[in-house]
């Protein structure tokens, strides 16, 4: 059997090997990128062309260019170690447990969208909605007021994150959030004075509108009650 009879899975296993034979000696590398953590040498051949942002930097007119160096300290660089190996390995390591996968993968959905990596953008998005279904069948299972009370405080943190970093018109993260907590709410009203909920509201009040989308439109009009509150025909 030729190596190409064996397949496009086949092929891709070997790729990624190969990359993460790269990644972990280090043979090749022209790009420094420095984090908080120190500094760590990558192949601008790789990482580069998976993102416009550290294209444009390392391959532009910017000083980037001069001293092969780009400088993430501003971001957290557990997540820009999990980006650079994404772009080698095409996957980033998990975390034990829902709430540090679900908290895990709202940050990689913001670093794709940072620097512009539509592909982990896409995977990120789809693990954060597995996880915020994770979260609701696990409240299915146990309807108690306590529990979505502690998913609330969970959710909190992602909701900060979303609503802080990305764009409005930007629903990947917004609406399965929305969609989650919505139940909680309506079977609890209550807890609409819930002080992790009142924070979000308080500090985001798109959060807030997408809120009032999804308890008070969704469930009659599909989508409207989004494009109606957000003021948009998309």
């Amino acid at each position: 059997m030729s190596f190409t009879d064996r397949g496009p899975d086949h092929a891709r296993e070997a790729l990624v090997r190969a990359n993460e034979r790269l990644l972990e000696s280090g043979q090749g590398a022209d790009l420094t990128v420095i984090t908080k953590d120190g500094s760590k040498k990558y192949h601008s051949a790789i990482v580069c062309p998976r993102s416009s942002v550290l294209s444009a930097a390392y391959w532009g007119s910017f000083k980037e260019s001069l001293t092969k160096t780009i400088d993430l300290s501003e971001d957290n660089p557990l997540m820009v170690d999990n980006m650079m190996r994404y772009f080698y390995l095409l996957d980033y390591p998990g975390q034990e447990g829902l709430e540090g996968s679900f908290k895990l993968h709202a940050q990689m959905y913001v670093m794709g969208d940072k620097f512009d990596v539509p592909d982990l953008r896409r995977i990120a998005a789809r693990r954060v909605a597995d996880s915020c279904e994770s979260f609701g069948k696990e409240y299915d299972r146990h309807p108690e007021e306590q529990l979505a009370a502690s998913y609330l405080k969970i959710f909190r943190d992602v909701v900060c994150l979303a609503y802080k970093s990305l764009p409005e018109m930007d629903f990947a993260l917004s609406r399965p959030l929305a969609k989650t907590i919505a139940p909680w709410l309506a079977a609890y009203p209550h807890l609409l004075k819930n002080p992790d909920y009142q924070f979000c509201c308080i500090q985001f009040p798109l959060f807030g509108l997408d809120m009032q989308a999804e308890i008070l439109f969704v469930a009659h009009a599909g989508d409207l009650g989004w494009r109606v509150l957000r003021r948009t025909e998309g």
